[in-house]
Order: C-alpha cells, then sequence, then structure tokens
C-alpha cells in the first residue's frame, strides 16, 4: 500500500509527463478525499485544545478571585468549621459551672396579635374625699399633683353640726357620770334598810326554832311550839328572800341600765366624730379657745392628688367631694381587639405594651378582664391589661401598643421550644450545647430560632423533640468553647 507522499508525488509526475487517463481521476479524486479527512481531524483537535484553554483560564480567575475574598465574606459554615465544635471540662470545672439541663419540649403554635390601646388609672386604687356635713373651708394643704400618705392632712373645715355634735356628747357624758354615782349609790349599805331588817328577823326566827327544838329534845317542850316556831322561821325567811332578790335587785338593775345606755349615747357621738374626722381628746376639748367646730380631712389613701375641687373659704354641702386621690403603682391598660379575635383570649394570660413616649423594652402584664360587651361602631372589645408601674412612667391617657399571644388553632401544629437561657449568641450564630456520652464533654449545636415566649424560645431547626440542653452554666461552656478558639489560632 502506497503512502500519501508517494501518491502525491506519482500524480505531480504523470501531470507534468503523461496525459490525464480516466484511472488518473479516480486516483486522483481519492487523495482528495485524504486531504479533507485530514483538515476535519485538524479542526477537532483545535476547538477541543480552544475549551480547554477556556476552562483553565476560567478555573485561574475563580480561584484568583476566591484568594481575594476578605475574611468578613467567609460563610457561617466555614466559621463553625473553623471552630471547635466539643468542649471538655474536667471534674473540678465541671462541679464548679454548675451545669443544670433541660429538654426540649412541644407546645401548641401561637401567634402575635398587636392592637392599640391607652393607659387609664386603677379605679380600685383611687378615691375621692368627701364631706358628710356642711360647713366652710377654712385651709388646703395640698395641690394638684402632690403626692400624700394615708392619713395626711388634706384641708380644715369649720362645721356649725360638729360643734352641736360635741355638745350632744358632753351631755352624754354628764349623763353617764350620773348613773355610775346613782350605781353606786344603790349598792352602799346604808339603803338596804328593809334587807337588813328582814336580815334580822330571820336570824331571831332561826334561834328561836333551834331553842325550841332542843326543848323537845330534853322532853320539856311543848309540840306547838316547834310547830310555831317552824312558822315563824319560814316567814322571817320568806321576807329575807323578797327583800334582797326583787326590790334590791330591781333598784340596781334600773341604775345598771341607765349606765348602759349612757355609755352607749356616748360611744355613738364619739364615733360619729371620729368618722367626720372633728374626733378631739377630752383634754384638747376643754382647752380654752380651742374651736371644737373644725374638721380635718385626711387622705383615705397613699397616691397623687389628681384633683383639687375646693378652695379656702368655700361652702360645702354634705356630700360634697374635695379631693380626688390616685393610686398609680398599678394602671390599666384598654386594649380594643377586633370581634374575629376576641375568641382567642382568654383571662389569665400574657401581653406585652410597648410605649412609644417612654424608653425602655415592653412591659409584661396579664389580662385580667374581657369585657362581654362590643363597641357597635368599630366592633371591638375591651381586653383590660393590669400593668406595674415603676417609676410611675405611665401616664392616664397615654396611648400604646399590645400585643397578645394568641393560639393559632388547631391547623397551626405545635412547635418546639427550648429555654432561652439555653441559647448563646457567637457572633451571629445562635448556638445550644448538648451533653455527649463522655462525662464532662459537650457538644455545641448551631440552631435556627424565631422569637420568644415566656422564657422559651421557637426552634425552627437543629434540636428535636426530647433532646437535652444545658441551661444553667451555658455561659461557662461558650467561655470556653472561645478560648479553646483563640488557643488554635494562635
Amino acid at each position: 500500500m502506497m503512502s500519501d507522499n508517494s501518491i502525491d508525488r506519482e500524480t505531480e509526475k504523470r501531470s507534468s509527463s503523461e496525459p490525464i487517463t480516466e484511472g488518473d481521476n479516480q486516483q486522483r479524486m481519492r487523495g482528495s478525499g485524504i486531504q479533507n479527512r485530514r483538515s476535519r481531524q485538524l479542526l477537532i483537535v483545535g476547538a477541543v485544545a480552544l475549551v480547554g484553554l477556556i476552562l483553565v483560564v476560567g478555573l485561574a480567575l475563580w480561584l484568583r478571585r476566591d484568594r481575594a475574598k476578605p475574611p468578613a465574606e467567609e460563610s457561617n459554615a466555614e466559621k463553625a468549621a473553623g471552630s471547635p465544635s466539643e468542649i471538655k471540662l474536667s471534674p473540678e470545672g465541671l462541679k464548679a459551672a454548675g451545669i443544670e439541663m433541660e429538654v426540649v419540649t412541644q407546645r401548641p403554635a401561637v401567634a402575635l396579635l398587636k392592637v392599640t390601646g391607652t393607659v387609664e388609672t386603677n379605679p380600685q386604687q383611687t378615691q375621692q374625699t368627701t364631706m358628710l356635713v356642711s360647713g366652710r373651708v377654712e385651709r388646703v394643704n395640698v395641690v394638684l399633683g402632690d403626692r400624700v400618705r394615708a392619713g395626711a392632712l388634706l384641708a380644715v373645715v369649720s362645721s356649725p353640726e360638729v360643734a352641736e355634735m360635741h355638745g350632744k356628747l358632753r351631755e352624754a357624758e354628764t349623763r353617764l357620770q350620773l348613773a355610775e354615782r346613782n350605781l353606786a349609790r344603790v349598792h352602799r349599805a346604808e339603803n338596804r334598810v328593809a334587807v337588813l331588817q328582814a336580815k334580822a328577823k330571820l336570824d331571831e326566827a332561826e334561834a328561836t326554832l333551834k331553842r325550841t327544838r332542843r326543848l323537845i329534845e330534853l322532853g320539856v317542850g311543848a309540840g306547838k311550839d316547834l310547830i310555831a316556831s317552824e312558822t315563824a322561821h319560814k316567814t322571817a325567811k320568806a321576807e329575807y328572800d323578797f327583800q334582797s332578790n326583787i326590790s334590791l335587785n330591781r333598784e340596781v338593775q334600773q341604775a345598771q341600765a341607765e349606765v348602759e345606755t349612757a355609755k352607749v349615747d356616748v360611744g355613738h357621738i364619739r364615733q360619729s366624730l371620729v368618722t367626720l374626722g372633728a374626733h378631739l381628746s377630752e383634754g384638747e376639748r376643754d382647752k380654752p379657745g380651742n374651736n371644737i367646730s373644725r374638721v380635718n380631712v385626711r387622705a383615705p389613701v397613699s397616691g397623687t392628688v389628681t384633683e383639687r375641687l375646693v378652695n379656702a373659704g368655700a361652702g360645702i354641702q354634705p356630700g360634697t367631694p374635695l379631693f380626688t386621690i390616685a393610686n398609680i403603682s398599678t394602671v390599666w391598660v384598654i386594649a380594643n381587639v377586633p370581634e374575629a379575635q376576641l375568641g382567642s383570649l382568654r383571662v389569665g394570660a400574657p401581653a406585652e405594651v410597648r410605649l412609644a413616649a417612654v424608653s425602655g423594652g415592653p412591659l409584661a402584664g396579664r389580662i385580667n378582664y374581657i369585657d362581654p360587651r362590643l363597641n357597635e361602631e368599630t366592633r371591638t372589645g375591651r381586653v383590660r391589661v393590669e400593668l406595674a408601674n415603676p417609676g410611675e412612667r405611665l401616664k392616664s391617657g397615654m396611648f400604646v401598643e399590645v400585643g397578645f399571644q394568641t393560639n393559632t388553632g388547631a391547623g397551626g401544629g405545635d412547635e418546639l421550644m427550648v429555654p432561652s437561657a439555653a441559647v448563646q449568641r457567637i457572633g451571629d450564630r445562635s448556638v445550644v450545647f448538648m451533653p455527649k456520652e463522655e462525662e464532662g464533654t459537650f457538644e455545641a449545636r448551631d440552631v435556627e430560632l424565631s422569637g420568644e415566649v415566656d422564657g422559651y424560645q421557637r426552634v425552627v431547626s437543629g434540636l428535636k423533640l426530647g433532646e437535652r440542653v444545658v441551661t444553667k452554666g451555658s455561659f461557662t461552656l461558650k467561655t470556653q468553647m472561645l478560648k479553646s478558639s483563640m488557643a488554635e489560632e494562635e
């Protein structure tokens, strides 16, 4: 078989020296086909080489860009790979950390309902100071906004009715003194003449009876004398009993009744004066020039004076309100909840209150009343939340945002919950520490969370129901983990 070069040379010789025949044409066509095949092979090889060159250049550019990437753009997975995932504590360190653990729990899924509300004073801790008698205001000791303690003197009122009551008290005390003296007189011995006479007759009859019985025993007495002596003794005994138990007791009882009646009258008038705030001790009342018509108006509770309705010199009538005192250590927040969401709320459920006018985080409270009536215009119900008000930051009339945790219903399913104390932040990661089989060894696991509810975090991924996580001592494990990471970097 001839090579391609030999065929070409032979073809050139023939073309120059011999005429072209039909056989020569066939041989020439075979040579042309061979050349075409060679051209196609060269084209394929060139295309493959070009694709390889493009791939090499692209790989080089990608590697160069990856090396130039700043450390801040590293992924969380790369950070996690570079950090130790296990922490081991010595027995002494384990005891000092005081490790405590809880299990991952499950509860019905809840949603946060946000509505608007307003702050109101607690009516149960708000009182009005009201006069029960007529009179004239002599002095006012407080102004609007003053803080007062229970029993503090707010004002002084002069009342003719109180002066009259003091006079009645003096009359009642005088009657009591007379009744007590009469009772003492009844009990004295010189007023018992009838009783003493009856007692003397009884003693004489007893002596006569004894003597007669003695004579009968000696056989020198008569039977009729014994009968007469016994009759006389019975008569004297009856007289003595009558004088002792009827006459004297009746007089004593009358005297005692007068004393008790006088005591009741005195106590009643004194109690009335105390209720009116006009009670004076006996020594103060008897002082020359002392005004017994004055009534001291005192604060019924501790709090802030929110209303002052009188001034000095004003005349007042019974039932006239003078001051309003509110204790705002606790306040009410009235939330307006749409009709459709009222069914998902219950008394005792937690609530969060946020105030735009007050700095700081949300305030925690609980629902203590749900109004069964709806506002017909807005179709909303009033839900009352009671809040502690430390420092009295909340003022009546403030607008607030109230958040309620509501059940999402049967379709909402359950969600995993982990104690908030178990979650630690490391950079932009949320991790929990879980015990391993070897004592004192713990694993740091990344978790994805979605909010806090009553001290528990919702778990989106990273944990399973029933797994144990470290709560108390998790910060110690976090510190140990960071120390180990820094040591490896060095």
